[in-house]
């Protein structure tokens, strides 16, 4: 059953609502000051919360600060109910994080309207939330395994054939064994950085006196780290002459260890997703604003449906064609671009193209 927590000082009007919400079927749990709201928020972990802006010792505003800090309780949709109509009130409310607000006196139908779509809306967000999290789990359970024992398991038999039979190999057959081995460990490195950076990235996003000072962060030179970063991940890829640089000048609003990230990792998948001699152009140039930074590719392509479904972990079609990585590269642009404030789309038809355009703020400076 829906549990509701009304928190209202005021007797005749707490038990009113909740003879309302009792007789609509939901579950009501009370308390008459800010202060028990607090711990009864938190002990009932309600679905919704009903709270009264002023009461003594602690009103609405406070409740509201309380509950937003507590990681167990910063999600339950939290409605205020005031006598108070001024909009100064009404706009510090949503500015407070408060999801609706119930001027008093309101109606029945007022106030099981306001609860209804406030909890429709909670149950969309928890729909959507599992679904991605099935997800999530899924291409864990298939990538994950796959992309730390595949360069395990070159390591360990290449050492080991190296340990047990070093003497029956030429210097030249040592030397590609090396490589091999490097290469490994080098996938494996990027595994675990592209992990740990995507947790940074998510993390920052979520602490706005952090997600700021990032934001504040400045580059006046982006065409030299496109032009390096570019030719980088083409020589690793073995494509140097693949892939086409055309970069312009200018200031834009973004560190230089993003900017690097962002064009190694959409780089990086257009040479994944595209056979040896396709050509592979990246350019960049300042448009209305916006720096606009565009990778395409005549490569394998995506449909519709994988385009939206964009996101941490997920690849697309892994039983059907073999690649490296657990599909954080995109994802890690996505984070990249919504932490400043950008844009982004993909353009893509299946088995002819795909073109993926980033836009970043145009730097201004003094």
């Amino acid at each position: 059953m829906t549990k509701i927590a009304v928190i209202e000082d005021e007797t005749i009007v707490r038990e009113n609502i909740i003879e309302r919400l009792n007789e609509a079927g939901y579950q009501v749990v009370s308390a008459d000051n800010g202060l028990r709201g607090i711990e009864l928020v938190r002990e009932q972990l309600p679905d919704l919360v009903l709270c009264d802006v002023m009461m003594p010792n602690l009103g609405g505003f406070g409740v509201l600060e309380y509950v937003r800090k507590d990681p167990a309780t910063e999600l339950i949709p939290f409605v205020f109910l005031s006598a108070l109509s001024d909009k100064s009130d009404l706009r510090k409310g949503m500015l407070s994080g408060a999801d609706d607000y119930l001027t008093k006196p309101f109606t029945r139908e007022e106030l099981l309207n306001a609860v209804e779509v406030r909890l429709k809306k909670k149950r969309s967000f928890d729909d959507r939330f599992h679904g991605a999290l099935d997800q999530l789990r899924d291409s864990l359970s298939r990538s994950l395994p796959h992309e730390f024992l595949t360069p395990l398991n070159s390591i360990l038999g290449l050492s080991s054939l190296m340990h047990d039979h070093m003497k029956d190999f030429n210097s030249e057959e040592i030397l590609e064994m090396l490589r091999h081995i490097n290469q490994a460990g080098q996938r494996l490195h990027r595994l675990v950085q592209n992990y740990l950076r995507f947790t940074e990235l998510e993390s920052a996003r979520q602490d706005t006196e952090r997600a700021e000072l990032l934001r504040a962060e400045t580059l006046e030179h982006p065409d030299d780290i496109i032009r390096d970063i570019a030719g980088g991940v083409a020589e690793r890829a073995r494509r140097p002459k693949d892939v086409s640089v055309n970069a312009e000048k200018a200031a834009v609003a973004v560190s230089a260890r993003n900017l690097e990230k962002l064009v190694e990792e959409l780089v990086d998948n257009a040479c994944k997703f595209s056979l040896d001699g396709v050509p592979i152009m990246v350019s960049a140039r300042l448009t209305d604003g916006w720096y606009e930074l565009v990778v395409s590719d005549k490569g394998r392509g995506m449909t519709d449906e994988q385009r939206r479904s964009i996101g941490a972990y997920m690849q697309f079609d892994r039983l059907e064609h073999e690649q490296r990585g657990v599909g954080l590269g995109l994802a890690l642009v996505h984070s990249i671009v919504e932490l400043h404030r950008g844009r982004m789309s993909i353009e893509s038809e299946l088995g002819k193209f795909t073109r993926v355009t980033v836009l970043l703020p145009e730097a201004h400076f003094g």
